[in-house]
């Protein structure tokens, strides 16, 4: 059985900004959860935002409402294999 699953990734420059993203989507019940940053996506500060695709418009709105400088990625893992889609 191979396991598929989809998601979206959340990642910014700095920690506090992690925190803060998980923050402002859990006040706007988003479910979501801080995740350690796929390496494929980036480097950057380590941490990163997971939260389910559906979720993707409502995010995008919060992002430019809020201002916020953060880099949304769709993941496609299938098994062992990641495909990495920014948006």
């Amino acid at each position: 059985m191979v396991l598929e699953e989809r998601f979206l990734v959340v990642s910014a420059e700095s920690t506090h900004l992690v925190i803060k993203v998980e923050k402002i989507l859990l006040n706007e019940n988003i479910e979501c959860r801080i995740i350690p940053l796929p390496t494929e996506i980036s480097a950057n500060c380590g941490l990163a935002v997971k939260l389910e695709e559906k979720y993707l418009e409502k995010v995008k709105e919060i992002v430019n409402r809020e201002s916020l400088e953060v880099k949304i990625s769709l993941v496609e893992k299938k098994g062992f294999k990641k495909n990495i889609i920014n948006l």
